[in-house]
């Protein structure tokens, strides 16, 4: 795979449903802490699915959010399958799978089942690590639970690259190799920005040389076969650039980008939906 794209180009005409502001985690890194929102803890799916059906011209996809959308279960279930039932788009879910999603087993596999896609925030392979990513204990094996889930085609592995929590190359190392004997269709490693104190280049770390994410592609497949010997698994790398990221530069690449796009009109069609069925243009 050799594909490069930036999501900030207007790549995706989706909505995504920021389903819940309630998380049963406190990670400093988390997207959700950028933005006050309007901190409601339980969706209003009538509202929510009433909102994408009348805003689905143009979408191919939904991605469900929050906080932890898993949290709400039952009523993440019955979103899910409204949705497929009166619409023909992709449905995918990112969680950090709580313990709910343990204790209901069967009703997890019966959201597995309807998605086109599940994105596990797994955080680390050491559960002592991935405890102090999340600020909390774990009260189930994770690793035991990953494992034992079917449709692995459908799923997806998300890491992030951070200090002081995963930024070396035998950690990163240690978490590939781990996930990559599991057999989930990908693993994404995302770059988290906010700063010298968190941020690290996945590039720098292992050697690589990489072109500018502005200008060539943010989100780019590895060719992880040159980086670990009989690596299977195909691995996206989401790397930061100098718009998200205040330590890094600008190429002259990215200055002739960045001059083109002021009069670039947007090619996609995206929103957020927020619990009680609020469309808005970004998050707020």
């Amino acid at each position: 795979m050799k594909s490069k794209c930036n999501c900030c180009d207007g790549i995706y005409n989706s909505l995504d449903i920021h389903f819940t502001s309630a998380c049963d985690n406190n990670c400093s890194h988390c997207v959700d802490k950028c933005f006050e929102g309007l901190n409601i803890s339980k969706p209003n799916v009538e509202a929510i699915v009433g909102t994408i059906v009348k805003n689905k011209e143009g979408i191919d996809d939904v991605l469900f959010l929050g906080g932890e959308p898993c949290l709400y279960l039952d009523e993440l279930v019955d979103c899910v399958s409204q949705i497929k039932q009166k619409t023909s788009l992709k449905v995918f879910v990112t969680t950090s799978v709580p313990k709910v999603c343990n204790t209901k087993y069967d009703k997890f596999l019966e959201l597995l089942d309807l998605l086109d896609g599940l994105n596990l925030s797994v955080q680390h392979y050491k559960e002592d690590m991935a405890d102090k990513i999340r600020n909390t204990v774990s009260t189930y094996d994770r690793q035991t639970f990953y494992s034992s889930l079917p449709q692995k085609d459908k799923i997806r592995i998300n890491l992030n690259i951070v200090k002081p929590f995963l930024y070396t190359k035998e950690d990163i190392s240690g978490c590939l190799r781990h996930y990559d004997l599991m057999g989930f269709n990908s693993i994404k490693l995302s770059e988290i920005q906010h700063g010298k104190d968190v941020f690290v280049s996945f590039g720098k770390v292992f050697g690589i040389s990489l072109k500018s994410p502005y200008s060539d592609g943010c989100q780019t497949y590895l060719n992880m076969h040159e980086i670990l010997e009989g690596f299977k698994t195909p691995v996206l790398l989401k790397r930061s650039c100098f718009m998200c990221e205040d330590t890094l530069k600008a190429s002259f690449e990215d200055g002739i980008k960045v001059i083109r796009n002021l009069f670039r009109l947007a090619g996609n069609k995206y929103g957020v939906i927020y619990e009680n069925g609020l469309l808005t243009k970004g998050w707020i």
